[in-house]
């Protein structure tokens, strides 16, 4: 991957989320999806600007969904495209190697 493609963190979890939520994958359902897999709780504005984010690197597409029954602003649905698929992919191969072989130690606490 090179200089610049990589993804950040927030980036890779996001990317995940809206694979993990699939077609519902608006803002609300990925911030859950993140929330679910990983136990951290990003808050739901830095989503929807890391969304927005990957949309404008091409990482990912939205479209504006149907207005709700209830009223309110309709959803932006996101989906990966083939370009996001294949750097989620890369980041998760480099995390692999990163970790083959690894081994902790344990600490003693001292230096």
């Amino acid at each position: 991957m090179g200089r610049g493609k990589h993804l950040g963190e927030l980036e890779a979890m996001v990317l995940a989320a809206v694979v993990r939520a699939g077609a519902g994958a608006h803002g609300t359902a990925v911030y859950d999806a993140i929330e679910a897999s990983t136990g951290r709780d990003p808050t739901l504005p830095a989503v929807h600007v890391t969304l927005r984010r990957l949309d404008e690197k091409g990482l990912v597409t939205s479209r504006v969904g149907e207005v709700s029954p209830r009223g309110g602003r309709p959803r932006r649905h996101y989906r990966l495209t083939d370009e996001g698929a294949e750097r989620l992919r890369e980041c998760r191969e480099m995390w692999r190697r990163v970790w083959s072989g690894l081994e902790i130690p344990e600490t003693g606490g001292t230096p």
